[in-house]
């Protein structure tokens, strides 16, 4: 996670334009270095803009079509893990096509300032990225086959800082890392069918969902790097430092139709569910840095950089899902998985970092209680 962490900062941070106003052959390279960075954070906001959704609806795990009956029939679910694999983080990157201005190509530029240990984690990064999340919920019905489901998650940046104390890493604060996020979504379906000997269970269910999570920290790279910047050969080292934190800002507001099946025999329920849900994604990086190029001979150059990117994504798109639950008792063992069909992929071609692409894919497990 720590190097994940690293990878995201070490990139966003490139999000500006550059003048180098001392040093005329520096200002020179720096120009189009500012082009490459555009290009480079116009990707990281909109890979990340369509996975917000299907992000924020894992950890949903309710996979009966209806519950036994009216109130008091229900669930509470328990601390539950979804995680969605989006096509990939700054997929630019891959991009063989794609015009590069500086004198360093920004994927070479990038793999350097993570360093060899990260390479495996960078290469698997640009063709796929995990968004995790963990979830709590409840759900009963209400009346006349009327029933509510509502889950999410909270996790304030009061305990990210009492997580980072209590890790102690030197490295880890001086990131300052600052992380918050809260996700709410609300369910209200209506039973077409119960659980029976002659029909499985059938509902309906109209929902929304909205989230946030923010994500930033501060950077010096060389002290990333055992006190050295990234090198640029006989030009010199390139160091970036923040001002003021880079903060990642991504919100999403989704509503949509679902319709669910179940069937339950004594130990273990399947369920299938299909749907149409619509999404408004903005994502936002801002901060704000200097850039220091300290050539082989000569005084270094320093620029103060003004990072500012925003993507909004508006998108209609149907999803599926599939699963199973087993019984304990009170107790319910999920285990589901949900594609979102804009832009579906699912490619294992070797189980290994680099072996594995997905978009669109969230899964889904938990326990709930069932009453």
């Amino acid at each position: 996670m720590k190097k994940a962490a690293t990878a995201f900062f070490i990139l966003s941070a490139c999000a500006a334009g550059l003048c180098a106003q001392s040093h005329p052959t520096l200002d020179a390279m720096l120009q189009p270095l500012s082009t490459d960075i555009a290009a480079l954070v116009g990707s990281i906001d909109s890979d990340i803009a369509p996975q917000l959704l299907p992000a924020a609806l894992a950890g949903d795990i309710v996979g009966e079509a209806a519950f036994a009956g009216d109130f008091p029939h229900g669930t509470v679910i328990l601390p539950s893990i979804g995680v969605t694999f989006g096509n990939g983080f700054a997929t630019v990157l891959n991009d063989t096509s794609h015009n590069w201005q500086f004198t360093m190509k920004m994927p070479d530029l990038v793999q350097n300032a993570l360093g060899g240990s990260g390479s495996d984690l960078y290469s698997a990064s640009r063709q796929i990225f995990p968004y995790p999340t963990i979830q709590g919920g409840v759900g009963f019905g209400v009346t006349k086959g009327i029933e509510i489901l509502a889950n999410g998650l909270f996790i304030p940046q009061a305990l990210t800082n009492t997580l980072v104390s209590a890790a102690g890493s030197s490295k880890v604060n001086s990131l300052s890392p600052q992380f918050s996020a809260a996700t709410i979504e609300l369910r209200v379906r209506k039973v077409l069918f119960y659980d029976s000997s002659s029909y499985p269970a059938m509902s309906l269910s109209l929902g929304g969902v909205y989230g946030d999570t923010k994500l930033g920290a501060s950077v010096n790279l060389a002290s990333l790097q055992n006190n050295s910047g990234i090198d640029l050969g006989g030009i010199g080292t390139l160091n970036l430092t923040t001002n003021t934190p880079i903060l990642f800002d991504a919100q999403v507001f989704g509503m949509g139709l679902d319709f669910a099946i179940s069937k339950r025999f004594p130990v273990i329920t399947p369920f299938a569910s299909t749907g149409l849900w619509y999404r408004h994604a903005v994502v936002s990086t801002t901060g704000d840095l200097t850039a220091t190029i300290t050539p082989a001979t000569g005084a270094p150059a320093t620029e103060d950089i003004a990072i500012s990117s925003t993507k909004t994504d508006d998108a209609i798109a149907g999803r599926i899902g599939a699963g199973f639950e087993l019984h304990f008792w009170a107790f319910v063992l999920h285990f589901g998985a949900n594609l979102d069909l804009e832009n579906p992929l699912v490619d294992i071609q070797k189980f290994s970092l680099t072996g594995i692409a997905a978009n669109g894919l969230s899964i889904n497990t938990g326990i709930r209680w069932a009453f």
